[in-house]
């Protein structure tokens, strides 16, 4: 009786590894391997106890097995799984309207980045020319999607 009590946990253990696998934690594949693992070795040690009791639980198996393949497959099992949302924003938008011909005053080294204030607004800007120093007039030299160019403003 205890060999009995030691198969039916070794075959219910199999088959909460594998649904674990397949609803879980799907992709990682050691407790799928495991769970078949310890439903084979159950199988098996059931067919050295009783044949005909090991044959209807290898068809009971069969179909259990079937029927979460197929269930695991729809298309609709694994939209609760699934990400809903949808990330709409941009990266580094400018939303203060800088032409060119606007001035304004290097907050850091531009090194060919730096930081500015151009218009009230602290902005990154580049320039394409040598390092400017902190504290130098700079003149909006071209806007470019993202991207704003500066020159030192000759006097």
């Amino acid at each position: 009786m205890t060999e009995l009590f030691f198969i039916i946990v070794l075959l219910a253990l199999g088959l909460a590894l594998i649904v674990l696998e397949l609803v879980a934690i799907p992709g990682t594949g050691l407790p799928g391997i495991a769970g078949v693992g310890l439903t084979v070795w159950g199988i098996i040690r059931l067919f050295a106890y009783n044949e005909q009791v090991a044959l209807i639980v290898l068809l009971c198996e069969v179909i259990f097995f079937v029927a979460l393949l197929a269930w695991s497959l729809r298309s609709k099992t694994w939209k609760r799984f699934s990400l809903k949302e949808e990330i709409d924003s941009k990266v580094n938008e400018v939303k203060v309207e800088i032409q060119e011909g606007d001035r304004g005053v290097t907050v850091t080294r531009l090194a060919p980045r730096g930081t500015a204030i151009i218009n009230g607004e602290r902005l990154e800007v580049f320039t394409s020319t040598s390092f400017v120093d902190p504290n130098t007039e700079v003149v909006v030299e071209s806007v470019e999607g993202n991207q704003i160019r500066v020159r030192v403003e000759n006097n």
